[in-house]
């Protein structure tokens, strides 16, 4: 089976509205199951930020159950999307498909546990205020990136959360994790005459909740001034990070922009000839180490980010580095690549595909795709898109997306204190 392989994929919808996608992938003897309700940080009010993982929380969960099965439980929320995923051996299925059964009921929810769910998120936002990484942007870059969408939280707003009531939590809940607003996914060694009957069992009596109000956020003006953002955070040495505003999957004209910037991201950091740190001024000796992050699975215009560490060595300043990595991109809009540079930037972007094989991903990218209103036949094609992909693409791509007027750059120091 290769990534040119469809694998047999089924979907079904309960009458109460649960859509239910099936995929069979049979060379382990395991499965994951993922819930996604379409109700994420976008969603929250003014004086109810927080309210979204507060809620994540409070639904049930049987740690010990999973491990004992076998299995490992995961979960994320993002602004569009509250998801939990069980990964177990391929015997635990029926008892992990309960498991997330269960958290689409109401939560046990006392003023107690309620309290201690607050003070633990308030202790999640105060705490490591000076927290970088390559791929991670602070809430006041994302700020500066996403100047309309209000101020960003990293799980929300102080004072909002101790305004939160039960009432809040489970109201969230009813609305939001309704079979009719939530998608199941399932990826592994399972057949869809196993999984009707059983998802049927489990989660066929939920009822649903119509009429989840929708909240999105405003869409950014363009910029002309420059967005410069100077952070003093803990890391060793000195990090730059890049953000240009992109279209999503849910907001692009045409997808071959996004595959585009998938070979251009590969071109610019992955494998032995790839651009960063490569084609800079002082070599391999530039960077410690560089990343390009593509947009996400978001309802609503994203970002493509650049994120480069200096090296230890190095004698370049943070804007010296930009400055390059900005020429470098002008290449890419004034120079046609080359049959053999593309066809190598290609193959890079299609390789990343083979890491996202996982069952777990499989079924976050089928269901991230659904909750942004596209079709999981979307990740079937991608590889044969990827290499569809031609040198005025990128060109036409680069001179698209990579302007001043969409770029917001962070310059981030060591703290010194």
């Amino acid at each position: 089976m290769t990534l040119f392989t469809a694998k047999p994929t089924h979907t079904f919808t309960l009458d109460n509205g649960l859509q239910v996608i099936v995929r069979e992938d049979h060379r382990t003897a395991a499965f994951c199951a993922s819930l996604f309700h379409k109700i994420g940080t976008r969603n929250e009010r003014p004086g109810q930020r927080g309210l979204a993982y507060l809620t994540g929380s409070a639904a049930f969960k049987d740690k010990a159950l999973v491990k004992a099965s076998g299995g490992v439980a995961n979960g994320w929320l993002d602004y569009d999307v509250s998801t939990y995923s069980l990964e177990a051996p391929r015997a635990a299925l029926a008892p992990m498909l309960n498991l997330l059964a269960m958290r689409m009921l109401a939560p046990a929810l006392s003023q107690e546990r309620l309290n201690a769910g607050i003070k633990h998120t308030q202790t999640l936002e105060l705490g490591e205020p000076y927290f970088t990484s390559d791929y991670w942007i602070t809430p006041a870059f994302e700020q500066l990136i996403f100047p309309n969408a209000g101020k960003a939280y990293k799980f929300g707003d102080i004072a909002d959360l101790e305004r939160i009531t039960i009432d809040d939590v489970l109201g969230w809940h009813k609305n939001g994790y309704a079979p009719d607003n939530s998608i199941l996914v399932i990826v592994g060694d399972v057949s869809l005459e196993e999984i009707q009957p059983v998802v049927q069992r489990l989660f066929g009596d939920i009822p649903r909740v119509d009429g989840l109000a929708r909240l999105d956020q405003a869409a950014s003006d363009v910029q002309t001034d420059p967005r410069t953002l100077t952070e003093h955070l803990d890391t060793a040495r000195q990090r730059l990070q890049m953000a240009f505003n992109v279209p999503s999957l849910a907001t692009v004209a045409d997808v071959r922009d996004m595959r585009a910037l998938q070979v251009i991201s590969a071109l610019l950091t992955s494998g032995p000839e790839a651009w960063l740190p490569g084609r800079l001024s002082e070599g391999q000796a530039t960077l410690s180490s560089v990343i390009t992050r593509l947009p996400a699975y978001r309802r609503s215009d994203d970002l493509f980010l650049i994120a480069a560490t200096a090296g230890e060595h190095t004698a370049l300043s943070l804007q010296h580095i930009e400055l390059e990595i900005k020429q470098l991109l002008e290449t890419l809009k004034t120079q046609t690549l080359d049959t053999l540079t593309l066809a190598y930037a290609q193959q890079q972007a299609i390789e990343k595909l083979s890491e996202l094989e996982t069952l777990e991903t499989q079924t976050s990218i089928i269901g991230n795709l659904h909750v942004i209103g596209q079709s999981w036949t979307l990740s079937d094609s991608e590889a044969q898109q990827l290499q569809s992909i031609t040198a005025q693409d990128i060109q036409r791509v680069a001179s698209l997306y990579f302007t001043p007027e969409r770029l917001s750059v962070a310059y981030i120091l060591p703290r010194t204190a």
